[in-house]
């Protein structure tokens, strides 16, 4: 990040510096050098400036979805722990009849289902999974699958096939789970 900032600043000076030297007393040959390199050095700073200014975007993007994530974790947590202090002092929230019977037989399902074999797997986790669907298929809509492979998941490169593979498995497992 810091060598891009001192390239920009550099080509901002040397622009400047070139204009400066062909408005000085110079023969025509030395003032059209001049210009010409003061334009050059202008047009890389633009395109210096257009990937610092991408760069911060998405820098800023990733921070506030990270923040995101932490403000759901921890209504959850809040929430789960609201849940406890319910159940414990017997304050349990009511359901009319046919809500508790609807859960009651999709506790039974989840418990009866062969994937329910998973030992420490908590609604907390399937949230931060469906919120991290989410995000991923909001990316794919923005920015496109090599984004979110390479600066998401991280694994450009060598390790493209296994993060094509693994952003397959999120997309099937948030449809499967029925997210969108």
């Amino acid at each position: 990040m810091a060598d891009r900032w001192l390239k920009a600043n550099c080509l901002l000076a040397s622009a400047a510096a070139f204009w400066l030297a062909a408005l000085s007393p110079l023969p025509q040959i030395g003032k059209g050098i001049s210009y010409s390199l003061a334009l050059v050095a202008s047009v890389q700073l633009v395109g210096e400036s257009r990937r610092l200014i991408a760069q911060d975007a998405r820098r800023a993007a990733l921070s506030a979805m990270n923040q995101e994530l932490e403000q759901v974790e921890i209504g959850l947590h809040t929430q789960q722990q609201e849940q406890a202090l319910y159940e414990i002092y017997g304050d349990a929230p009511t359901y009319p009849p046919e809500v508790k019977e609807e859960l009651t037989t999709s506790l039974e399902h989840l418990y009866k289902e062969p994937s329910a074999d998973r030992t420490g797997e908590t609604s907390a986790s399937t949230s931060v999974d469906k919120a991290f669907y989410l995000a991923v298929k909001g990316l794919l809509e923005v920015k496109g699958e090599t984004y979110v492979i390479e600066q998401v998941l991280k694994m450009g490169g060598r390790r493209w096939e296994e993060g094509k593979r693994r952003l397959q498995q999120i997309l099937q497992q948030g449809r499967q789970e029925e997210w969108d």
